[in-house]
């Protein structure tokens, strides 16, 4: 499997292919974060934006400036949701000698880091505006739909249950890239 993830990043660009250890080092590294630093879910939203700029690297072969904040806003959404979730760990976390924001900072603290997170990953969402010409009404109203779903996380995982805090971290979160991709959509081929 290396050796075919290796091939297929030659067979994309050699950009991709000197990237390849980097993308290594988030993915394997991720694990062992959370014994150092705080910031691991921050971590992990680089490792799953990671994704987002490899796509645009394959395509295009090159680093642009508009590929950044949409790929920050990925990773800002993935911490924030990765925060809430954590909430419910904050005893064993803290038992085990091990980091985290709602370990560091509590239950308050951590729901403030991941509204502020979420609501950073919005402002990168809406750099679409910004920097691509395809953005108009159909990404304009995903976006109000996406901001309405994190708000409806954030309050839904404030009722604290498991079954509350994986609705909210999983099950809308699962819906907030296909509302994108649906404004994206309609934006191309429709509007």
């Amino acid at each position: 499997m290396l050796a075919l993830l290796v091939l297929g990043a030659a067979m994309l660009n050699p950009l991709c292919l000197a990237l390849l250890p980097v993308a290594g080092i988030l993915v394997f590294g991720y694990s062992y974060t959370k014994r150092f630093t705080w910031l691991c879910h921050y971590w992990l939203g680089i490792t799953c934006s990671a994704a987002v700029m490899g796509a645009f690297l394959g395509i295009s072969g090159a680093f642009e400036l508009r590929y950044f904040p949409l790929t920050a806003g990925v990773a800002l959404w993935v911490a924030g949701f990765d925060i809430l979730y954590a909430i419910q760990d904050i005893s064993f976390d803290r038992s085990a000698g091990l980091k985290s924001i709602p370990a560091r900072f509590g239950e308050n603290g951590a729901r403030f880091f991941a509204a502020a997170s979420h609501l950073l990953a919005l402002a990168g969402f809406a750099s679409i505006f910004l920097f691509w010409h395809i953005a108009g009404i159909g990404l304009g109203i995903s976006l109000i739909l996406c901001g309405s779903l994190l708000v409806a996380e954030h309050l839904i995982a404030r009722k604290g249950t498991e079954r509350h805090v994986k609705i909210a971290a999983y099950g809308i979160n699962e819906i907030i890239p296909l509302v994108i991709l649906a404004g994206v959509a309609l934006d191309i081929y429709l509007l």
